[in-house]
């Protein structure tokens, strides 16, 4: 078995860790920060994925690379469709998000559809509609919000607010907007169980649903910081559209498919 990853950031690179064993060849690629030495450039835009494979028979590729932000529409579906079109054969595992929902519900199903309101969740939703209708071996991966270590790094979330709070800053965070966050780790491990498996369709990976003021309380304070300057409030009615107030995901169907349960925040800081 072969096996590629497309975008080696912190997701990729977690794959890469969990992966690497249990394949006879696992090819990596970046944009623009080569972390590893054997990884190879690539720009999802402009290149042809063919030419990176090299013509070797790979049997799943994994596709957490950041592509959605782009305000072009017609790029975005272009360079999908060139990647595709040079993949088939090939298990597909592509990384979209909760984003590609409004946040007006929460504890979302992979049933439920989406019908997300910013750039981003719309463009997750273009992709996901093109894999759905060019591939034949494929499954859609949706994480929430995820935290963690990895490589010794921690996500740039968290490392964002450690250092505000070890400068004795204010924190605010909002008590009513709510995320199902899980580790990186977490989430790679299921997402390496559900790429050697025959599922096709969506999956949710996602931790327990909690507010933002109650998961950065648990973070830092596995972390080993002082959270006396973390601020709860309630999110300003006008910033509701824009921030989203509930993206969580239920993550009932993942635990019954990889037999991966989301551990709590400071579980999982013990185990990284």
């Amino acid at each position: 078995m072969k096996a590629a990853i497309i975008g080696t950031g912190f997701l990729g690179e977690q794959i890469y860790q969990e992966i690497k064993d249990s394949y006879e060849e696992v090819i990596l690629t970046h944009h623009k920060n080569k972390k590893n030495p054997d990884s190879k450039q690539f720009n999802f835009f402009t290149d042809d994925i063919a030419e990176v494979l090299a013509g070797k028979k790979i049997d799943v590729i994994f596709l957490p690379t950041k592509i959605e932000f782009i305000e072009n529409e017609e790029v975005l579906k272009n360079a999908m469709q060139r990647f595709l079109d040079s993949t088939q054969g090939i298990r597909i595992i592509y990384i979209s998000s909760d984003s590609v929902f409004d946040g007006l519900k929460g504890l979302y199903k992979e049933n439920d559809i989406p019908n997300g309101t910013h750039l981003y969740g719309r463009n997750l939703r273009i992709c996901e509609d093109l894999i759905k209708a060019k591939t034949g071996n494929f499954c859609i991966v949706r994480p929430n919000h995820l935290y963690g270590f990895v490589d010794g790094k921690l996500d740039k979330r968290f490392q964002k607010t450690k250092e505000e709070f070890a400068e004795g800053k204010k924190i605010v965070r909002f008590v009513d907007m709510y995320r199902s966050p899980l580790s990186y780790q977490q989430a790679a491990q299921a997402i390496a169980k559900v790429a050697s498996l025959q599922y096709q369709g969506i999956l949710h990976i996602s931790g327990k649903r909690m507010s933002f003021f109650d998961f950065t309380k648990a973070g830092m304070e596995a972390l080993g910081m002082s959270t006396e300057n973390l601020v709860g409030e309630k999110m300003p009615v006008e910033k509701r559209a824009e921030f989203l107030p509930d993206t969580s995901l239920d993550a009932k169907f993942m635990e019954e498919l990889t037999n991966v349960h989301p551990l709590s925040i400071k579980e999982s800081f013990e185990k990284m």
